[in-house]
């Protein structure tokens, strides 16, 4: 979208903010289900802006434009935003002032600050409505004529749903309504209101296709003592499904139906996470029935994998290995036939050789192929054919991953496609050393993300250098590949860098360097935490690499490896070799065993 284009599109919003007497308008990323990832009719940030990160909130006066964003879309928002009029504020930057006191400072007595309340969380609407308070201006909780604007109409998809068996799950819809009842029953709760997807998807054993690269459907869902309403289109549900639903105690209702049944909820004890659900829910229940707020049930569940789903994810990662050392194995023998080739030929063809398993589903998200300086640009995504690979590009940077009907996949490799110069070297070694520390650490019962991103950054920060986003992320079976309620980054800010590791998590490993302008490097692997040993000190955990790629040696310095890291790396590709050369080609074995065993040796 042109610039040109941003500036009418913003002049039409303020057209309409003046028409309905609003000052301050907000709109963010996001949908009505609190998602990270949204089908396009949620759009409306990206229609005004441009901007496509999965993370933003946009701030319009009469006569400015503010586009907050954190570190991972900083050069991403700078091209986008270019001569558009609007300003980006780059969050967690000194002298960046937060979204409240960017508002506290433009708000005037009786002004009005108006948002969408079905897009934003209960407990970020309480902290406006406290500056508004506190600024003596009004609250316009549901302006929705933005949303009008956009043309033409998209409307919302309605995706066939179908079950995930339980060879795959490892247990029954039933078994997990029963916990979730459990937990409202402890709680002394009459009904529990569920707006998150994933939570949904997780607790019915059903997945759909109704958001790019998430295997889930749009819906919301109402847990009583003895039974439960799906709110979902009737175009996504066949017989069999509703057979299902019946089966287990579930009610399904059209989607469209949500709100208006919300308004019969009277005098029940009602269990929602103010974090997961929109604040047009609570307005509409609020005053009628008692809240209690608390972290879903499902969402601690189904971040602790079982037996089952644990199994399948390590087969998972071996059909998503062989894809990727597939994909190295013929993009190195184009490379040296002087093929040319653009970052899309590279998408396409790991994208390819995933889709050859019976087992997979889909990609788990728009796949980062960088080349050279847009390796830089942390959630780089390429447009078209995108970027022409050439050997001065140094390194290619190959973010990606797939769901399967085993689980889901999030691997970063950084390949050398070029003549290195020492600080590259340097760099790759610096990032790969980094990823080990996660990999090897032991800790004990309790320990946070926040405890143990220093293992990963101390290799950066004892030259005041850094990365802009976490090291890890909590994966989802067949969800959402970025997934709570934990994460691994040193801020304690954020209330997922808290939440103690358990063995039966899944999170990423992905430390990295950029330098503007020039390259980027990350390496990434899936951990799963499993126990190490108990002592009279207490339990303590480790971590089990699931992925099972090899890293590119040619990018290390072995002189700053540690003896320990050295025999790591031997003993990770070894195992890697181990488990996959059975399914490799004879050609395939002499290329590994001479580009990962060999030079190791």
């Amino acid at each position: 979208m042109s610039s040109v284009e941003t500036k009418l599109r913003l002049t039409s919003l303020r057209e309409v903010m003046a028409d309905h007497k609003v000052d301050i308008y907000l709109c963010t990323v996001g949908d009505h289900h609190m998602s990270e990832y949204v089908c396009d009719h949620f759009k409306v940030l990206q229609y005004f802006t441009g901007f496509s990160g999965s993370r933003a909130t946009l701030v319009v006066t009469d006569k400015e434009a503010y586009l907050f964003t954190d570190g991972r879309y900083f050069l991403e928002a700078e091209s986008v935003l270019d001569k558009t009029g609007i300003k980006l504020m780059r969050e967690g930057v000194k002298g960046v002032p937060s979204i409240k006191e960017l508002i506290t400072s433009k708000l005037q007595v009786g002004n009005t600050l108006a948002i969408d309340s079905r897009f934003f969380n209960i407990n970020t609407v309480k902290g406006l409505i406290s500056v508004c308070n506190e600024c003596n201006a009004e609250f316009l909780s549901r302006f929705t004529e933005p949303e009008k604007i956009i043309t033409p109409q998209i409307y919302l998809p309605e995706t066939e749903i179908f079950q995930l068996d339980e060879k795959y799950t490892g247990a029954s819809a039933f078994v997990k309504l029963s916990a979730v009842r459990a937990a409202m029953k402890e709680y002394s709760c009459d009904a529990h209101i569920i707006c998150d997807l994933t939570d949904i998807a997780y607790i019915l054993n059903l997945r759909a296709s109704d958001i790019p690269y998430n295997p889930l459907f749009l819906s919301y869902m109402i847990i009583y003592m003895n039974y439960a309403v799906l709110f979902v289109s009737p175009n996504s549900i066949n017989i069999k499904i509703r057979d299902y639903l019946s089966r287990i105690g579930v009610i399904a209702n059209n989607y469209d139906e949500f709100y208006s049944y919300l308004e019969h909820l009277r005098s029940k004890k009602i269990l929602i996470d103010e974090n997961r659900v929109n604040y047009a829910i609570f307005e509409a229940i609020g005053e009628k029935n008692e809240i209690y707020s608390k972290t879903n049930p499902s969402t601690s569940m189904k971040a602790v994998k079982n037996d089952t789903e644990q199994q399948n994810l390590r087969k998972a990662n071996i059909i998503d290995g062989i894809a990727f050392i597939r994909f190295l194995h013929q993009f190195e023998n184009e490379l040296r036939t002087n093929r040319s080739l653009c970052e899309n030929d590279c998408a396409e063809l790991l994208k390819e050789k995933r889709e050859m398993s019976a087992q997979y589903v889909s990609e788990s998200f728009t796949p980062i192929i960088a080349a050279g300086e847009n390796a830089a640009i942390v959630h780089y995504e390429h447009k078209g054919s995108g970027k022409k690979l050439s050997k001065n590009d140094a390194f290619l940077l190959a973010d990606t991953g797939a769901h399967y009907l085993l689980g889901t996949t999030d691997v970063t490799r950084t390949v050398v496609i070029g003549d290195l110069t020492k600080e590259q070297k340097e760099m790759y070694t610096r990032v790969l050393k980094a990823n080990i520390a996660i990999a090897e650490a032991v800790f004990k019962k309790g320990t946070t993300g926040a405890g143990l991103d220093i293992l990963a950054r101390r290799e950066l920060w004892r030259d005041g250098l850094d990365y802009r986003h976490g090291t890890g992320h909590g994966i989802g079976y067949l969800l959402s590949v970025h997934e709570g309620p934990f994460s691994l980054s040193y801020n304690s800010t954020i209330p997922s860098n808290l939440v103690p590791l358990e063995p039966g998590m899944v999170i990423s490993d992905e430390p990295g360097f950029y330098k503007d302008g020039e390259y980027g490097i990350r390496t990434e692997n899936d951990l799963l935490v499993i126990p190490f040993k108990e002592t009279a000190y207490g339990e303590f955990y480790q971590f089990e690499v699931l992925t099972l790629v090899p890293f590119d040696l040619k990018g290390i310095d072995f002189t700053l490896l540690s003896a320990d890291e050295l025999s790591y790396i031997k003993q990770y590709h070894h195992r890697i070799f181990d488990e996959l050369s059975n399914y490799m080609s004879d050609e395939e074995t002499e290329w590994f065993i001479a580009n990962f065993i060999s030079p190791l040796s």
